[in-house]
């Protein structure tokens, strides 16, 4: 098969093969093996783990694209929907793929007639698997998924960071790939000494969120982007938001107070957050300060989301 010159290619066993499209597929096959291996772990009806991996598979795919295809406005407007089909050029979100996932989840106890919460907390753990992968991939993108200009030199030399002839700069998908990478072994644990199903996705939304809105304002490549707001970092504030929503609904009215403070928090911050933004982009406030500041105000709604779940566990 022709392959793209200017894509970037491996050999793999003497085949040739895109390097992006190589790290996705171990991305794939390593989360099918977590859903596999949790599954079996978890005593889940028969059939639950293929059907599972191919709803996620499906849907994931095609949120994924689909997703993209909704919020990229690179030509000013609308994809043209022609262009939608045209996989082989590119174009994926990953918090689309995220909710593609978390649907073919509830598709699939529908069908198996299970409980809700224990494939949910197993694809949970599967996917910073997959992501940590996939970033690995994205290494081979030219332009894409990298930081302003540093402005400090503390990092200079690292392997977090890459040098042109204008400046320094963060390799944002190393950083969020290590970051998947600390996350997977923490759901782990987490599903194995929990007490309640749904608990691990919660914690999966709680700190994916915050996590992923970080690393968003970190980027700099304007992807899917409006003006100085990336459309993926408001999804990711979504995910934070629904982690938070989810841990107060099962906590219940005994935690009234708990659950009006944690919704009242995640409105708060999305201001915040959005006034940080704004400092980042026009004005030459130190950004380290910035970050330092957005890290604390994201803490509050993820604290208070773990307590909303420990409560609900008691």
């Amino acid at each position: 098969m022709q392959l793209y010159e200017e894509a970037e290619t491996i050999s793999v066993f003497g085949l040739e093969c895109y390097r992006f499209g190589f790290y996705v597929m171990l991305g794939l096959l390593a989360a099918a093996g977590v859903i596999g291996f949790l599954s079996w772990a978890k005593r889940c009806e028969k059939g639950t783990a293929p059907l599972t991996i191919l709803l996620s598979l499906v849907l994931g795919g095609l949120f994924s694209r689909v997703g993209f295809c909704l919020m990229n406005r690179e030509l000013g407007g609308l994809m043209p929907f022609s262009a939608w089909f045209q996989i082989t050029g590119g174009g994926w979100s990953m918090s689309a793929l995220v909710a593609g996932v978390f649907l073919a989840g509830w598709i699939s106890v529908r069908i198996t007639r299970q409980k809700p919460g224990m494939i949910l907390d197993i694809q949970a753990c599967a996917l910073p698997l997959f992501m940590a992968l996939e970033r690995a991939g994205e290494g081979c993108i030219p332009e894409f998924d990298y930081s302003r200009e540093l402005s400090s030199h503390f990092l200079d030399g690292t392997f977090l960071t890459f040098q042109d002839e204008y400046g320094t700069y963060l390799a944002t998908w190393k950083l969020a790939g290590i970051l998947m990478l600390i996350l997977f072994p923490i759901l782990i644990v987490d599903v194995i000494h929990s007490r309640k199903d749904g608990d691990t996705a919660i914690l999966f939304l709680l700190l994916f969120g915050a996590f992923s809105v970080i690393l968003e304002s970190l980027r700099y490549d304007r992807f899917l982007s409006v003006s100085f707001v990336g459309l993926e970092q408001v999804l990711a504030a979504v995910f934070l938001a629904v982690g938070v929503i989810a841990a107060a609904l099962r906590a219940g009215t005994k935690a009234g107070k708990l659950r009006l403070l944690s919704i009242l928090s995640v409105l708060l911050v999305v201001g915040l957050a959005v006034g940080l933004e704004f400092a980042l982009d026009r004005t030459t406030f130190s950004k380290i300060l910035i970050y330092v500041a957005y890290v604390l105000i994201l803490a509050v709604p993820v604290w208070l989301g773990l307590n909303l779940r420990k409560s609900a566990r008691e």
